[in-house]
């Protein structure tokens, strides 16, 4: 999936960031059907969970600095989603099965929906 002017919300360091998001979860399907695709994948998992706490962390400092309105309910959001890829992640150090294809469209609709729907919010709040 490619990054497209369309995903951006008019805030530099989000638009940045969002994308460096987009292109791990890419290195994540370009890990598909590799030698050791479980440890590979769990490892590029962790490394996006990693980046998504940081990117989140600024993302509501910019929220906050702008006295965005819906800031608590935005932040649940991206709470509840660390909570939905963290299962995740055990569910894969647990040895279960969870196919790449149902990953790759969980990890890609929750991006696209996410900046789609909630994050052009906030790049309209701050131009308004």
């Amino acid at each position: 999936m490619d990054w497209s002017k369309d995903y951006e919300i008019g805030i530099k360091v989000v638009d940045q960031q969002h994308e460096k998001l987009l292109n791990m979860i890419n290195k994540l399907e370009g890990s598909i059907g590799k030698e050791n695709v479980l440890k590979v994948m769990g490892d590029i998992l962790r490394d996006l969970v990693d980046y998504v706490k940081f990117h989140f962390q600024d993302e509501e400092k910019v929220m906050k600095r702008i006295s965005y309105p819906d800031l608590e309910r935005h932040k649940k959001l991206h709470e509840e989603l660390v909570d939905q890829v963290t299962e995740i992640l055990i569910k894969i150090k647990k040895g279960e099965v969870i196919t790449a294809s149902e990953l790759m469209g969980f990890l890609q609709r929750w991006l696209l929906d996410h900046i789609m729907a909630e994050d052009k919010k906030i790049g309209e709040f701050f131009f308004a």
